[in-house]
């Protein structure tokens, strides 16, 4: 229910408020400015690999194609005492007798916001600007997973790619040494098994170049930037409790639709409706006087703002139901995640440590073998066939190394901690 009040008084006027060491790579972009990285600027340097992170990731956010990233919301538009635009009305109406009169109206209805409505704007504008914040990190954050994919990837490759080329280079050598033998009149079956050795480690070799060649295309793309960095490192920053959980920018963007939702519900008790101020000017004529008159008229919501209702609340009920399932759902798979990732650590650890004491014993293994070579107590193609195994075997505690600090990267990662 609505009260309406008239009250001729004098015009009143109102106006309302309104990581790496390499080549330069320069970003150019449709004249758009953007952030550039040299890559000499990313050293070994602790600090120095913050500062160049942080260009990177910048030049990253800014090279990004997508409308989603560009959605910024001006909260400055919004007023502080109007709920919309004020709106203006002119009427005229004529008589059609000779002695009647003739009204001329003008009116400016202006609705201002009631004190609990003016509170909820402004409670909804800190949310927006908490969410927008949120965003801001969960943009960082996307980013951040991409690179850190990218990289780790890389790097498992190009280890991978190395140990095998160190095969190749003991393969070719013996392969050499066989050749002469064969001029001479022996060691034909040998040299056939080295050479057939050969062709798998080349195989495996070009399957390695074409997933280092994509990386590296994948980096570029994202970042401007043609170097992937060597010595990418970081410490893990995950814990298990609740309060590092609700800093993720998933859950605090979850957590802040829930509240502005709530917000939003109680916008349409009766009580928060607007307070309509009418400004109004009548001109009578006729043909012995005219009379000029001037007022103001307000409109009031009359009621408490519980009011609402049946659909309102059961539409406001759905939407906390759904974004109530969505955080449980998030936090039910984050912890799932990260049980997963942590028993990979613990394997890897383990692994790491057996690892090590193979490779002490690999030393001992290779004189061995030369030694039953020399004495022709082993077979010849199982000698070539060990070897290059134990060669691969000597360097699988650095590619374990790079598989530990891949996890660690995706523990930050799932725990929402950008680079």
């Amino acid at each position: 229910m609505k009260i309406k009040i008239i009250i001729i008084t004098v015009t009143v006027m109102l106006s309302p408020s309104g990581i790496l060491a390499g080549e330069d790579k320069i970003v150019k972009n449709n004249n758009t400015q953007k952030t550039t990285i040299s890559t000499s600027e990313l050293s070994s340097d602790k600090q120095s690999n913050k500062t160049a992170t942080e260009k990177l990731i910048t030049q990253s956010l800014a090279r990004l194609d997508d409308n989603r990233f560009n959605s910024e919301t001006d909260l400055n538009v919004v007023s502080d005492w109007l709920v919309g635009l004020p709106t203006t009305q002119f009427s005229v109406l004529s008589s059609t007798e000779n002695l009647g009169s003739d009204e001329y109206e003008l009116s400016i209805n202006l609705p201002f916001k009631s004190p609990t409505r003016k509170k909820l704007d402004e409670q909804l504008i800190n949310v927006q600007k908490l969410y927008e914040s949120a965003n801001h990190l969960q943009k960082r954050l996307f980013v951040s997973g991409l690179i850190r994919e990218i990289v780790w990837q890389y790097q498992i490759a190009h280890k991978k790619r190395a140990i095998e080329h160190q095969k190749l280079t003991w393969l070719n050598k013996q392969k050499a040494l066989l050749s002469k033998l064969l001029s001479s009149g022996g060691a034909h079956l040998s040299l056939l098994s080295v050479e057939s050795q050969v062709i798998q480690v080349k195989l495996m070799i070009i399957d390695l170049d074409q997933e280092v060649d994509l990386r590296l295309k994948q980096f570029q793309q994202i970042t401007g930037v043609k170097v992937i960095p060597d010595g990418f490192h970081e410490e893990i920053f995950t814990t298990t409790n609740d309060s590092n959980l609700n800093e993720h920018p998933s859950v605090l963007q979850l957590q802040l639709a829930l509240e502005q939702s709530s917000l939003l519900y109680e916008l349409t008790g009766k009580a928060n409706q607007p307070i309509n101020v009418s400004l109004s000017a009548i001109d009578i004529k006729t043909n012995d006087f005219n009379d000029r008159q001037y007022g103001v008229a307000f409109e009031l919501p009359l009621g408490s703002g519980k009011h609402k209702s049946q659909a309102e609340r059961a539409s406001w009920l759905q939407e906390q139901n759904e974004l109530s399932v969505q955080l449980m759902n998030f936090k039910r798979i984050f912890s799932l995640e990260l049980i997963k990732l942590k028993n990979e650590q613990s394997f890897l650890m383990s692994k790491h440590s057996l690892l090590q004491q193979q490779s002490e014993k690999t030393e001992q293994i290779f004189s061995m073998l030369e030694r039953l070579k020399n004495t022709n107590e082993m077979n010849q193609d199982l000698y070539y066939l060990r070897m290059a195994e134990l060669i691969g075997l000597t360097q699988q505690v650095e590619l374990n190394e790079i598989y530990l600090k891949q996890n660690i990267s995706r523990q930050n990662q799932l725990a929402g901690v950008p680079l």
